[in-house]
């Protein structure tokens, strides 16, 4: 990529690595990204300008990375598949999509106050431009790297709020979306979807519109789920869904194989599919068996976490006394819970009384607390800020004079 200086790649196919450029203007895009190369040479006034956010919007999971004249910019995406370090040197500044590599340079070590952070909440953003590793710093989500003759620095590109849209029309956008970034992906190659929730079912259905799937669920009795029944109903109905169930057995666990590091995927950070590494090996050796050559593989892997509102929206309405509209809300996930619609709603009250600051004042109180007497995640109160039950296993350090924890009044994407 010489029009973009000292800028390489390591291990990508050469398909999803692509450039444009012009005097003093350069694009160029790593992944799957679904404009062709008529889009990135029309993009280029679009560079010049300066106007990155435009450059995100084409469908796929990729990398942007544009220079106008002096002006260098690294995107990465919202979903963080492609997250972005960078560290700033006497020289100059370094960055990469891997934060391993950049304390590689010298042999930074790691940060354990970040790390405790990253496994007590799982929260990526809650360390703001704090990485795993210390002199490496991360670009929060909905930010890019901007790097000019005077340094670098992060730049919000992605508002942090959005007006509201009515689901009625919503759905259409969402619709379309989806149908795009299926269609990116269909590139010739063979192709195999999880069959299970209503996430990845939805993909399946749409890359069969494209070409035969080979679609899995994995079928556990110890799971007691209903997946494999809504699988088998919908295999019925698609032509080009060959369905296929992956049966469970002893080691097919979660938490499986964890006594092994060497045999677990190198990540920059905790990695919490980790646990499900065995079934998801399980899964894939079907897909293998039933296929002739490697492909895609879609999953419908935190499509809820995408598509549901955080459990926290509860103490939302009730703090704004829509009493009715919380009932209604809360009866649905009593339902889903299998509870009563009281114990929902008694897990947000306390959310709902007190604010964002307050509630980061109790998580870190909590945190210098001896451990807490583990109950399951769905049981517990809704929180701002939850603690993960990994917080539960960390050792507290007694201190002999308790302070009061502070927090400041900044944005949190400005906190430190």
């Amino acid at each position: 990529m010489t029009a973009l200086g000292e800028t390489w790649t390591v291990g990508w196919p050469e398909d999803q690595v692509r450039t444009a450029g012009a005097g003093a203007v350069a694009l160029a895009v790593i992944g799957v990204c679904g404009a062709g190369d008529r889009q990135l040479e029309e993009a280029l006034p679009v560079v010049r300008a300066q106007r990155w956010q435009a450059l995100t919007r084409w469908p796929g999971s990729y990398l942007v990375v544009a220079r106008s004249g002096p002006t260098l910019a690294v995107i990465g995406d919202l979903s963080a598949q492609h997250p972005v370090y960078f560290r700033r040197e006497a020289a100059g500044t370094w960055w990469a999509t891997s934060a391993t590599a950049l304390a590689a340079l010298d042999g930074a070590p790691a940060d354990p106050i970040a790390l405790a952070a990253h496994l007590a909440f799982g929260q990526p953003d809650v360390l703001a431009s704090r990485s795993l590793f210390r002199s490496v710093n991360r670009v929060p989500t909905g930010h890019l790297l901007q790097i000019t003759p005077e340094g670098a620095r992060t730049v919000r590109y992605e508002p942090a709020e959005y007006e509201p849209v009515s689901l009625r029309d919503a759905a259409p956008t969402v619709r379309a979306a989806l149908a795009e970034a299926i269609a990116v992906r269909m590139d010739g190659r063979p192709v195999s979807a999880d069959l299970a929730g209503l996430d990845s079912t939805t993909l399946a259905c749409l890359a069969a519109r494209h070409r035969p799937v080979t679609a899995v669920t994995f079928a556990d009795e110890r799971l007691r789920d209903d997946d494999l029944a809504y699988a088998q109903r919908t295999a019925a109905v698609v032509p080009r869904l060959r369905h296929y169930k992956v049966p469970g057995a002893q080691e097919t666990v979660y938490y499986a194989g964890l006594d092994d590091v060497s045999a677990l995927p190198f990540t920059d950070t905790p990695n919490a599919f980790a646990v499900s590494a065995a079934v998801k090996r399980t899964v894939l050796d079907t897909v293998i068996a039933h296929q002739t050559a490697p492909g895609v593989h879609l999953t419908g892997v935190a499509g809820d976490g995408l598509l549901s509102a955080s459990p926290s929206y509860l103490a939302d309405l009730l703090r704004e006394r829509q009493h009715p509209r919380a009932l209604h809300h809360a009866q649905g996930h009593a339902r889903l819970r299998q509870t009563s619609v009281w114990s929902v709603l008694g897990r947000a009250r306390p959310a709902a009384r007190t604010g964002l600051a307050d509630g980061w004042r109790q998580a870190a109180a909590e945190l210098r607390e001896a451990p807490r007497q583990w109950v399951p995640q769905a049981r517990r109160p809704i929180a701002w800020t939850p603690l993960l039950a990994t917080a539960d296993y960390q050792p507290r350090r007694a201190s002999p004079a308790r302070r009061r924890p502070r927090c400041g009044g900044r944005r949190t994407d400005e906190a430190a």
